[in-house]
């Protein structure tokens, strides 16, 4: 049976997380959620919230949060001893979790490396009740090959050929934009599970993705230090832990999870926790300001509010939109180190969660790719800049990456308190469909085809029949068909005095700069995106020259995702640049000279 739940945004000790709880009565067991390590954390997100959901509708107070130096929470991932930062964390996410519910039997559930950190904390707590470890990484080696495998994968395909070999910084590890550091390392290589010498819990469940040899000794192991051990087979693993956008919760393995601990298991449709403001001490502070979650537009959307301590009068907001199906904090947390770099400069930010994303309430069971880029998605966005507004943010500006760039865009037009505009690595300007998105014909960019075109190896498997020429001819013909029927469009357009489909594009960015809305088009070398500016305004959008508002340029060293060090570094500077040269200088322009600029101290509520 299930029931109605909430959820309330909490702090614990500088980490970011949500408290879910029965509307009835609860039972007399807790759940702390262990979330994995970096971008599996970013696919399981709205799963993981899912499962909190559902444990609190069946009466079971469950907490989730983001690790120190990861999410939402204080920290970067560079400081110094994460892995015991991150067990520390867990073990404080238990004891606030205790505190405010009354729980007294604790149930630790961790996936991947937060099954890792489960069983460390389990460890040093003592007294836990049941301990669920889903495709656990069974030592910190295993764990380590893992990601330097997931790295080294990468670095082949198309996304990995955008970057830089020598774009992360030395003697790290890691994958799609997350790393772990050589202090980490060491003691990460240094755990084994099976090493353990007292049972970590009561109970132990067990979920593994084939039962390995090594997770069956696992199991014998715990069963010998007197713990009741039991093995499932985790069959959706490979549905769960993907992009985002396409991440589907494992409905089997939850059951198999729901039904051990002795609670009913899922409903065909689960209800929905209502979305509860946090309360005064939901705050983290950092050097520059301090972050504040906000529930916003009816109770539907949820946002991290960054204020910086010393504000710049006048200057506008930051508005940070979703990439994809990625939940507030962007790819390689790219939101979240931007919006306290903003800070520093006396700018305030909200990143917020588009509806059906992250956080905020679902509109459907299903997430396609018409509802992230058409209408509702900008609508929602206005939103964003709307509570900015009531919050003494007179102007906003607005910051997406991929589909982010697309609605920022769209919104910039459509909301008349948007100033500005950074869309990075956008992939089309209008709408098709999605056959209209680049990706949907599993072609390359022109860029990696000129690349391609110098290296004997590429043309050898393209003699050779390995490679797919006559869809790679196809994909080139259309690319040049698309830019004559622009230039034909706009020549009838001028002649005749009508609109045509090609025309459709230039009407828009035409719009935007007549709005006065300072746009900056962003793109990695070889991006997709590339081909569509391209298309519409020549090589690298050099005639977006005649406008006076809208620009374009390549960044090195940017894959399209911003997945390396280097790219959200290279993005973040470009940004700054942009807010300084033409967002901020624009507003001087319209300042008094003796007035000059002047910093307001923000450090009260």
């Amino acid at each position: 049976m299930t029931n109605s739940s909430t959820m309330r945004p909490v702090i614990v000790e500088g980490c970011f997380g949500w408290l879910h709880q029965p509307a009835s009565t609860p039972s007399d067991m807790g759940v702390v959620l262990c979330s994995p390590f970096g971008y599996d954390a970013l696919c399981v997100h709205r799963g993981w919230r899912e499962l909190a959901e559902a444990l609190a509708a069946r009466g079971v107070p469950t907490m989730r949060f983001d690790y120190p130096g990861a999410g939402d929470s204080s920290g970067n991932e560079a400081d110094p001893q994460r892995l015991s930062a991150w067990v520390d964390s867990i073990k404080a996410a238990a004891g606030l979790l205790r505190a405010q519910t009354g729980v007294t039997r604790l149930t630790l559930c961790g996936l991947r490396l937060g099954a890792t950190l489960a069983a460390l904390a389990a460890d040093e707590l003592g007294g836990v009740d049941n301990l669920v470890l889903l495709a656990p990484a069974t030592s910190g080696k295993h764990a380590i090959r893992e990601l330097d495998l997931a790295y080294q994968s990468w670095l082949g395909t198309q996304a990995g050929l955008e970057g830089s070999r020598d774009a992360e910084v030395a003697q790290t590890v890691g994958a799609y934009g997350f790393r772990l550091y050589p202090d980490t390392l060491e003691s990460l290589a240094a755990v084994d599970l099976i090493r353990c010498t007292q049972r970590p819990a009561r109970r132990v469940l067990i979920q593994d993705l084939g039962e390995s040899a090594r997770v069956k000794r696992l199991v014998t192991h715990y069963q010998a230090l007197d713990a009741q051990a039991d093995l499932q087979v985790f069959s959706e693993y490979s549905k769960f832990l993907i992009d985002p956008h396409y991440s589907v919760p494992p409905r089997n393995a939850f059951d198999g999870m729901l039904e051990w601990l002795g609670v009913s298991t899922l409903a065909a449709t689960e209800p929905e926790a209502k979305i509860l403001a946090g309360d005064a001490s939901a705050r983290i502070d950092f050097a520059d300001g301090h972050e504040t979650p906000v529930v916003f537009g009816g109770g539907r959307h949820v946002g991290i509010y960054c204020r910086p301590t010393r504000a710049l009068e006048g200057a506008p907001a930051v508005l940070f939109v979703n990439t994809g199906g990625v939940h507030r904090v962007g790819d390689g947390r790219v939101a979240v180190l931007l919006a306290r770099r903003l800070a520093a400069l006396g700018m305030a930010s909200l990143r917020m969660d588009l509806g059906g994303l992250g956080d905020s309430v679902r509109r459907s069971d299903s997430q396609t790719l018409d509802m992230v880029y058409a209408g509702p998605a900008v609508a929602d966005a206005k939103l964003g800049v709307d509570w900015l507004g009531s919050n003494g943010h007179a102007k906003t500006v607005m910051f997406g990456v991929c589909t982010g760039a697309y609605v920022a865009m769209h919104t910039a037009l459509a909301h008349p308190a948007v100033v500005g505009c950074a869309a990075v690595n956008l992939p089309f300007f209008v709408w098709g469909g999605a056959a209209s998105r680049p990706g949907a014909r599993n072609v390359a960019s022109s860029g990696v085809y000129r690349l391609a075109m110098r290296d004997p190896r590429k043309w050898l498997r393209l003699l050779t029949g390995r490679a797919n020429g006559t869809a790679i001819t196809t994909e080139i013909v259309r690319r040049v068909l698309a830019r004559i029927g622009v230039r034909v469009g706009a020549v009838c357009e001028q002649l005749l005095g009508r609109s045509t489909p090609r025309s459709t594009v230039r009407r828009f960015v035409v719009a935007l700069d007549r709005k006065g809305v300072h746009t900056s088009l962003m793109y990695g070398p070889l991006d997709e995106g590339r081909d569509e500016l391209e298309i519409h305004f020549g090589r690298d959008g050099c005639e977006l020259g005649k406008l006076k508002h809208v620009r374009a340029n390549v960044v090195g060293k940017v894959d399209h995702a911003l997945f390396s060090h280097a790219a959200r570094e290279a993005i973040i500077k470009q940004f700054e640049l942009f807010l300084r040269e033409r967002v901020l200088s624009a507003r001087r322009e319209t300042v008094a000279p003796s007035a000059g600029l002047r910093v307001v101290d923000a450090r009260q509520p």
